[in-house]
């Protein structure tokens, strides 16, 4: 019997770094394939959008059922129920997805093209334009395919330019492709042209293997039938098919499940518990749960298993992995705007110079003059925040704890305070390895928190959190006296609170200590 070949995100992102370091006369060897889940939550998946068609549906008593079950024949079905014409399909796309702000993943995805360490091609079945607003803003200009008239843009042999190619079309235009038979008749070939998105993908595939993030394999769309014809013969890398969820492995084909040379990237199996609480709060105080509802009760933030990996923690983890500078817009943005600028001058930023019309030139000494007075005014606090916001940018969680534990506390403002508490709290979920730094980033968040002296239930419940998630650490470490002594800790300060979500964390201590006294 075949299985696919499933492995964790580790063991891929160090294949994908060995390849790329080894990689032959400088060819980048992959190229992205990235889908809705790039997008989301910005624009909505494809079950949200069928949801959305059904209500305008029945407005107009269009109520029959697609009589096919996959999902692409549910999408195009109730899309064409919603709205039949051309143009008002486009409409709503359009209004889907325009002045929408950028989703997390795609400014992660712009990053990691920045020094195109990896690739500096995308392929996208997404309408939007995120990804190229994110490199705009990043100060780089990409090539953009968005239709086969323009697929000879397109060099997948070079790496100077950074490229993106709709296969589907991109919202702006009524040619974009949504049900199954335009989706279908962009896959085809011509025997009349080679500018066909088919033929494209195919040179594309000829040489690179994808990196496939946040797509689910429509079958028969442009890409999945370009794969096909690929997996003929061998590739020259292998595929590595990032899976949200494990189960979205059993719909795709067999050709692509069971190919040697295609690696399914999954989220954990879920873990039992072994310290699931059976006490919770419920009808306004802490009772014990029933066997059933204990197996359904949520673990903690420390405990819990991820069962899903979305598009962002492929992409963090793959900017950690390769060690990436955070963007130039981020550590000086004045300095970056100021040059922006003076490239945008044909002279130079001379404000005699007749062809600055606008008087840029001033404009670029204004930003200058305002970067001088900024550089004189930042205070030593300010100078060790920036350092740890970059930290945090470059996904470098050790060094961010490290540093926040050094700032001289006594100046930060509140507002520093909740921005630094983020910050921290983050990092040591991220790095969840029983570290000292670990340990170190819990006991900054309750020290912050206790600094704010406020009643707020959000900042309250991050202390809680803080406290439980070190009694955990702790326990891991087998210093049960000191895991014992903060779970008592959690319950001195919020065993009298009123929010559920308190009492839910005075309960899991009680419960851990339990456990703890009885391991002893």
């Amino acid at each position: 019997m075949q299985f696919p070949q499933i492995i964790d995100i580790e063991t891929a992102v160090s294949h994908i770094k060995q390849a790329c370091d080894e990689s032959n006369g400088g060819r980048l060897p992959f190229f992205f394939l990235v889908g809705g889940g790039l997008s989301y939550p910005s624009v909505p998946l494809a079950s949200e959008i069928i949801e959305q068609c059904k209500e305008i549906a029945k407005k107009y008593k269009r109520n029959s059922e697609p009589v096919r079950d996959m999902l692409i024949d549910k999408y195009e079905h109730w899309l064409k129920q919603a709205y039949p014409q051309s143009k008002q399909r486009q409409t709503y796309l359009r209004n889907l997805i325009e002045k929408k702000p950028i989703s997390p993943a795609n400014f992660r995805l712009a990053h990691l093209l920045l020094d195109k360490k990896i690739t500096n091609l995308v392929v996208t079945t997404n309408f939007d334009d995120f990804l190229s607003r994110a490199l705009m803003l990043f100060g780089k200009q990409p090539i953009i395919c968005d239709h086969p008239k323009t697929v000879n843009r397109i060099d997948p042999e070079q790496n100077d330019d950074l490229q993106i190619v709709h296969v589907h079309g991109t919202y702006w235009f009524y040619d974009c492709c949504n049900l199954r038979g335009e989706i279908e008749t962009r896959a085809q070939a011509s025997p009349h042209t080679t500018q066909t998105m088919a033929s494209l993908l195919d040179r594309i595939l000829s040489s690179h293997s994808p990196l496939v993030i946040g797509y689910g394999g429509w079958e028969d769309d442009v890409f999945m039938t370009a794969l096909k014809r690929r997996l003929q013969s061998p590739l020259p890398y292998n595929l590595y098919w990032f899976c949200y969820r494990r189960s979205e492995i059993d719909a795709l084909p067999d050709e692509l499940k069971f190919n040697p040379q295609v690696y399914f990237v999954s989220p954990p199996m879920p873990q039992p518990d072994p310290d699931a609480s059976d006490i919770a709060y419920q009808g306004g105080k802490i009772q014990k749960l029933a066997p059933a509802a204990m197996q359904a009760k949520s673990l903690s933030d420390k405990e819990k298993e991820p069962l899903t990996l979305s598009a962002k923690d492929v992409l963090d983890r793959l900017i950690q992995t390769f060690a990436l500078e955070a963007p130039e817009l981020t550590k000086d943005p004045l300095g970056f705007f100021a040059e922006h600028l003076h490239r945008s001058l044909r002279h130079g930023s001379n404000e005699d110079d007749k062809s600055d019309i606008y008087l840029i030139g001033s404009v670029i000494d204004k930003i200058k003059r305002a970067k001088a007075l900024e550089e004189k005014a930042v205070q030593i606090v300010e100078t060790e925040l920036e350092n740890i916001r970059d930290a945090f940018r470059s996904l470098k969680y050790r060094e961010v704890i490290k540093l926040s534990s050094g700032i001289y506390k006594d100046n930060l403002t509140d507002t520093h305070l909740r921005e630094l508490m983020d910050f921290i709290w983050t990092a040591a979920l991220e790095l969840g390895d029983n570290s000292n730094e670990e340990l170190d980033g819990y006991d900054l968040v309750i020290k912050i928190g206790d600094r704010l002296n406020t009643r707020e239930p959000a900042l309250l419940e991050n202390v809680a959190k803080a406290l439980v998630n070190k009694g955990v650490t702790l326990g891991s470490l087998n210093r049960s006296e000191e895991a014992i002594a903060v779970y008592d800790d959690v319950v001195k300060r919020f065993g009298n609170a009123k929010e559920p979500a308190l009492l839910e964390r005075v309960a899991k201590a009680l419960f851990n200590k339990g456990f703890t006294l009885g391991s002893l």
